[in-house]
């Protein structure tokens, strides 16, 4: 809820940036341009609010000579991540397999208990699953360093062995979440093993063997590039030597440009450039995301509150009580959720404080290993506990939420039909229950008419809850498409065009007929066009409506 009040609160900043784009000396008119941002302009710090101001300064850089004042070349190290944990599994799960905490921890559950895998009987395929620590025992970290030796060569072993430093409290007498042998590759375990089982021992297997491998070299070159009071500064990267980066690459909650970027063309100070040309480039700050399981299960181990084993059964309860609804695969709070966060604020302040829940956990911890009384701890929290409870037992009301009144009509008894909230999300549903059980779904126009009927389309989910587009004519009309239509059509044959975001490469309009093909990189400002948040995905023609996806409608 803290959360999404920032979110609500949150006023948009305009900025801008002034990208220059420069061909070096000597390269022919055909030769590949690159591309240098301003980053001081009369010896101050670029700071650019408004368009006025950044159409000035592209004015007074107009016919200026720019030339490479210092070129900066060095050798960069990026280290491997360590060995998973409880809460690292799940995030990293969530973010490259699409696994629920639930999920991730129900398959590696299998893995650990054993699953038979032809000649060696049934055999548990990792170590235990519910753990804080990073530490690998130094026969495991052995035979890991002979693999890695035997299959990608002696380079890629690290000169000293890695050691990795469990956060303050983990339980020392655990061993990180590994393969118990790395001889049993992924590959070799297939026939075994259901769909998901292999993703998740891929994950941890790959996780591991990159751990004990050698870091990652990149070479990396700035160059500055000064003239008529502005300074421009390009920046590139190339891999040097892989390292554990031929195996795994951890992934990102957000998208960073890290190792990205492509190597400069080769540069001199005193090299003389001809600027292409200098353009503005318009920006809005943008407000904190809301949380996904995996930033949620991150956030509840930086704060403290929790154990490996409890963080499925959080996420678990907030989503089963109402109290929140996933959209997009972000948590998104109800007005249940609001209403019970304001009561226990009001109520118990500090109870649910952050740093009340972590003393707590540091607490019973401290019991755990002898270090002071229970009896003595659970007597300093019940006390004020108890009189908090019997205050708020006398001073809350009965809560109850009101249900949104509609102009829909019920087609069974003739009722304004009453918005609720269900699994998926709002629903329309008759007030006159249990008399008439009619339900309907809670149809979102996006500002896109249906390309075969004219009629509006809607948003609509999938029984797994994922999110689609379809007309709202159906069943008279079955048009649908994964990705989400604007208004824009599309200049090569006047169809239908869709946004598709494509992780860490941008967003494209893509044109809805296959066969057309056509495609253009999507504004940074997608609000034009009747849009609100791209669905990830791969672009899909305009299907008629059978199998799940009907089933889904209806």
């Amino acid at each position: 809820l803290d959360r999404e009040k920032e979110i609500q609160s949150f006023q948009p900043q305009e900025y801008w940036t002034i990208t220059a784009s420069f061909r070096p000396p000597g390269a022919p008119a055909s030769g590949e341009a690159f591309e240098a941002k301003l980053h001081r302009f009369g010896g101050k710090k670029l700071d650019v609010k408004d368009e006025a101001k950044a159409r000035e300064i592209v004015a007074q850089l107009s016919g200026v000579e720019f030339v490479v004042t210092e070129v900066t070349r060095k050798e960069r190290r990026r280290n491997p991540a360590p060995p998973f944990t409880t809460s690292t599994l799940q995030q990293e799960a969530s973010r490259r397999l699409g696994f629920s905490a639930r999920r991730t921890m129900s398959v590696a559950q299998q893995l650990y208990e054993g699953l038979d895998i032809g000649d060696e009987g049934t055999v548990g395929l990792i170590t235990y699953l519910r753990t804080d620590s990073t530490r690998v025992s130094a026969e495991a970290q052995a035979e890991a360093l002979r693999f890695i030796e035997a299959r990608f060569g002696k380079e890629y072993v690290p000169a000293k062995p890695h050691q990795y430093k469990s956060r303050e409290g983990a339980q020392g007498a655990h061993e990180a979440i590994r393969p118990t042998s790395v001889l049993r590759r992924p590959e070799d375990l297939k026939p075994y093993l259901n769909r998901d089982q292999l993703r998740l021992y891929r994950l941890i297997w790959e996780r591991f063997i990159a751990s004990q491998m050698a870091p990652a070299v990149f070479d990396t070159l700035t160059v500055d590039i000064e003239g008529g009071g502005a300074l421009f500064r390009a920046t590139g990267s190339a891999v040097k030597f892989p390292g554990f980066m031929s195996v795994y690459i951890e992934g990102q909650d957000e998208e960073t440009s890290e190792g990205s970027e492509g190597m400069l063309p080769p540069l001199e100070p005193g090299d003389r450039l001809q600027c292409l040309a200098i353009e503005p480039h318009q920006h809005f700050t943008q407000p904190p995301p809301r949380y996904t399981e995996a930033m949620l299960v991150k956030t509840l181990e930086e704060l403290g509150i929790g154990r490996p084993s409890t963080y499925v059964q959080i996420i678990d309860t907030i989503q089963k009580r109402g109290y929140v609804t996933l959209k997009d695969k972000r948590f998104v709070p109800t007005e249940l959720g609001k209403i019970i966060v304001d009561l226990l604020k009001e109520h118990f302040p500090d109870i649910v404080d952050v740093e009340f829940t972590a003393h707590m956990e540091e607490q019973l911890d401290r019991i755990e290993e002898g270090e002071v009384e229970w009896r003595q701890v659970v007597s300093e929290f019940y006390g004020p506990f108890a009189r908090a409870l019997e205050h708020a037992r006398k001073e809350i009301e009965e809560v109850t939420l009101e249900d949104e009144v509609t102009d829909e009509v019920c087609e069974v008894c003739g009722r304004n039909m009453v918005i609720k909230w269900g699994r998926y999300g709002k629903f329309l549903a008759c007030p006159g229950f249990p008399e008439c059980k009619n339900t309907r779904p809670l149809l979102s126009e996006i500002g896109v008419d249906c390309p075969e009927c004219g009629r509006p389309l809607v948003e609509r989910r999938s029984r797994k809850g994922r999110v689609f587009y379809g007309c709202s004519g159906y069943p008279e009309c079955g048009f649908s498409s994964w990705q989400r239509p604007i208004a824009r059509r599309c200049p090569r044959c006047g169809g239908l065009m869709t946004r598709v975001d494509r992780k860490g490469k941008g967003s494209e309009h893509v044109c809805l007929d296959k066969a057309c093909g056509y495609r253009e990189a999507a504004p940074d400002d997608a609000g034009g066009d009747g849009e609100r948040e791209p669905v990830n995905g791969a672009a899909q023609a305009g299907t008629r409506l059978g199998g799940p996806t009907r089933t889904a409608q209806s």
